[in-house]
């Protein structure tokens, strides 16, 4: 599975982890978990935590999905983590957990049991994880987000590189609609809109940074990197304040009637 797919599936698990705690249907909660394609099952990442959680260890087959909802409904408030080489906040310095999460590209902690989840080429793997990364709240996000994409915008401009061709638009909308993420229904509108908002922009800098600019020179993608790096990060962080919003305002709400599954982008 590529990174786009799993920080998409650690996406969804944070936020239905916390929607499962706050009332939502088992049925809803699997359904968004298994269309995350995460379909393989759940795992326990060494015999300790397979005691702990009642999980299948080291192995053993996975279980199914529904294995998940007894851990995520004592799990406390779910954190999104997004590591990259340079930024390990909320893993170990070092171990299994750390090296697969980067691999991955995501993980979420379950701040209740202190354990970790990563999605791991289509399935589940649990963790032991005492760290803690809390994330930006929604107006520094926003704020972060904003002032990278002028700086962006100013740089590539005065590259003259800036311009995309209909192949790379086409290309924008298919990562838009291939990482769209079902959020609950009760998702605060402020968290979906951020949501929606970096999913987009990631789309942007995935092209972006394949080079399917106007760049010509090796000068001239070089500094097309340096102007996107900055922007990719902030990118990160307001989807992590966008999941930490919506897992504050989800686990605070209970529900009736089943209801049916939201669409951020």
């Amino acid at each position: 599975m590529s990174v786009s797919g799993a920080v998409r599936a650690a996406t969804t698990l944070a936020l239905w982890s916390a929607a499962w705690q706050g009332g939502a249907s088992p049925d809803d909660v699997l359904q968004a978990i298994d269309g995350a394609d995460h379909r393989a099952g759940v795992r326990a990442a060494t015999d300790e935590i397979a005691v702990m959680t009642g999980l299948p260890g080291p192995g053993s087959p996975t279980a199914g999905s529904a294995a998940l909802l007894p851990l995520l409904r004592d799990a406390g408030e779910a954190q999104l983590l997004l590591p990259y080489p340079g930024d390990l906040r909320g893993l170990p310095t070092s171990g299994e957990l750390t090296v697969t999460a980067l691999d991955a590209g995501a993980a979420v902690t379950l701040t209740g049991p202190s354990l970790a989840v990563v999605p791991v080429n289509g399935h589940w793997r649990v963790f032991a994880n005492s760290a803690r990364h809390p994330a930006d709240d929604l107006a520094q996000a926003h704020d972060r987000l904003d002032d990278e994409v002028a700086r962006a915008t100013r740089s590539l401009t005065a590259l003259d590189v800036a311009r995309q061709s209909d192949g790379a638009r086409e290309r924008v909308r298919q990562l838009i609609l291939a990482d769209a993420v079902s959020t609950p229904p009760d998702m605060p509108r402020p968290a979906s809109a951020l949501l929606a908002t970096s999913i987009s922009l990631q789309a942007l800098l995935t092209v972006a940074d394949s080079h399917d600019t106007a760049t010509v020179t090796s000068y001239q993608m070089a500094a097309v990197d340096d102007a996107l790096r900055p922007l990719a990060i902030a990118i990160r962080e307001a989807r992590r304040a966008a999941v930490a919003a919506g897992v504050r305002g989800l686990g605070r709400r209970s529900t009736g009637a089943p209801r049916g599954l939201g669409r951020s982008l």
